[in-house]
Formats: structure tokens, C-alpha cells, sequence
């Protein structure tokens, strides 16, 4: 049977998953060190809960997690392996092209996944492979627009294409009364 890896209740809030000692396929026994989350006070390590075989990572390093936050599949020790889950997961790539309101194509901006800057391709997009099939953090940056900060679940092998739409700030100044 596949058991859901999660994040410690008592981390104190959020946090970040900064390593993972294991890798998928990698067996292991209760009370291994599996993966390390780094919070605003301290670094936790989390340990195995029973011995099995870590089929699947759903939250790789750099992914913001959260008290309970699942982040790994695996089948405890003498369990069967499902086969869809006995090779690990095939990497997806992103490509991201930022819209004005007018539907312009903006390419004066600043995108980052987990933590790491994308390069603008050539045709303006911004484009990142090799990324796990799971849940990323996308943070946009563009002079004269709002900041954007979503979360983007990409699918196992494929190539999420997503147009985002940036707000200006021009007609947002003025003052408080």
C-alpha cells in the first residue's frame, strides 16, 4: 500500500524543504534521516516514520511546505510497489510569457521557480525543464506591474505552457484618506 510522507504538525507554521537524504527508489528504516525543512527559527530534520522504499518526491528542495504538507509517496517495507510508481518520475518543463493588459508580450521582468531566476528564452518566454511533476512556487517581478507570486502543479513529462497577465500599477497611484 502507498503511505503519504508528510511534514511534522509541530514545525510551527511554514517552511521550506532545503534537502532530502534519500532519493526515489532509495530504501530506508524508521527513524532515517529523509529530508530537511528550514523554517524562520531553526532547521528540522525529518525522519522516517516506519522502513520502506520512498517511491515518489512531491516536494522537491526549494518548495514552500506547510505544518502537514504531504511531500512523498512511499510503500512501507514488504509492501508491494504499484508499477506506475517503480520508475521514478519524468521531469516537466515550464514556459512562462508574461501579457500586459493590452496583451503585449512584457519581457522587462524578473521569474523565478522555487527560489531559482529563469533566463529569458529568445522569444521572450521564460522556460525551465528537468522541474519534478509537483507543485512550484512562481514569483514575477516587472517594473510598472503588480508582483505575481502563484503556485503552478505541472504534470508528469509534459510542458505546461502558461500566459500570465500583469497588472500596471499606474492606475492604482493616488493616496489614502
Amino acid at each position: 500500500m502507498v503511505k503519504t510522507m508528510h511534514v511534522p504538525n509541530d514545525i510551527g507554521g511554514n517552511g521550506t524543504v532545503v534537502s532530502w537524504m534519500k532519493r526515489e527508489g532509495a530504501r530506508f528504516q524508521k527513524g532515517e534521516p529523509m529530508f530537511e525543512v528550514e523554517t524562520a527559527k531553526t532547521t528540522i530534520r525529518v525522519d522516517a516514520p516506519e522502513a520502506g522504499t520512498l517511491l515518489r518526491i512531491t516536494a522537491m528542495e526549494g518548495t514552500a511546505v506547510f505544518s502537514g504538507s504531504a511531500v512523498a509517496l512511499y510503500a512501507a517495507e514488504g509492501e508491494p510497489i504499484p508499477p506506475e510508481l517503480s520508475e521514478p518520475a519524468s521531469p516537466a518543463t515550464l514556459v512562462i510569457r508574461l501579457l500586459d493588459e493590452k496583451n503585449r508580450l512584457v519581457t522587462a521582468a524578473s521569474v523565478s521557480v522555487d527560489g531559482q531566476e529563469l533566463e529569458r528564452a529568445p522569444d521572450g518566454a521564460f522556460k525551465i525543464g528537468g522541474l519534478a511533476p509537483t507543485s512550484h512556487t512562481v514569483s514575477v517581478k516587472a517594473p510598472g506591474f503588480l508582483e505575481k507570486i502563484l503556485v503552478i502543479r505541472l504534470a508528469e513529462g509534459g510542458t505546461a505552457n502558461h500566459e500570465l497577465n500583469l497588472i500596471s500599477i499606474e492606475g492604482l497611484r493616488g493616496s489614502l484618506r
